[in-house]
């Protein structure tokens, strides 16, 4: 088998494991070496119905524990025609997005016994928090910094948001 032959069968061995994925209906499919391969799937939730948006805000303290107001860490960004075709910012923003879409839908099937704090996809959301404070705040004095993910309702009932997690104060 040469090369090209090999490409093309490591491809339709993929879309059909996708197809296999899209057509089988059943529980959701755990287990370690999936959790791998996520990061190559994005989150497809949106297309089943309208509903809660899964939003991720942070705060920090200063060392006099004064704590700022929650901010969004995915602000909404501007169109512009030069951004069409590269754009690494926003990327990087979409990608964070699937990284909250992740940890929300982790959080819906955490059983009761097992700890947040041990999922990988809240080890990085903390990661991310703090990440997105160092580039985006111009306070020096950081003490220490929560996230909160937050489902916030689609525009014709806004008032309803519900914050689903809170962590804990993090030592910065």
């Amino acid at each position: 088998m040469h090369f090209p032959s090999l490409a093309l069968f490591a491809l339709a061995l993929y879309f059909g494991f996708l197809f296999f994925a899209l057509i089988y209906r059943s529980r959701v499919i755990t287990g370690p070496w999936l959790f791998l391969l996520r990061s190559f799937f994005p989150n497809w939730r949106f297309f089943h119905r309208m509903g809660h948006v899964p939003t991720l805000f942070v705060r920090y303290a200063d060392k006099d524990n004064h704590w700022s107001n929650w901010q969004s860490t995915i602000p909404r960004a501007q169109r512009q025609l030069h951004l069409l075709f590269h754009n690494p910012e926003i990327n990087l923003a979409l990608a964070n997005q699937n990284l909250v879409d992740h940890l929300s839908a982790d959080l819906q099937v955490l059983s009761d016994d097992k700890n947040v704090e041990q999922l990988v996809t809240y080890q990085l959301i903390m990661r991310h928090a703090r990440d997105y404070l160092q580039r985006h705040t111009q306070a020096i004095n950081i003490q220490q910094y929560q996230f909160q993910l937050c489902l916030i309702a689609p525009p014709p009932e806004t008032n309803e948001d519900a914050a689903v997690l809170t962590s804990p104060a993090i030592a910065w």
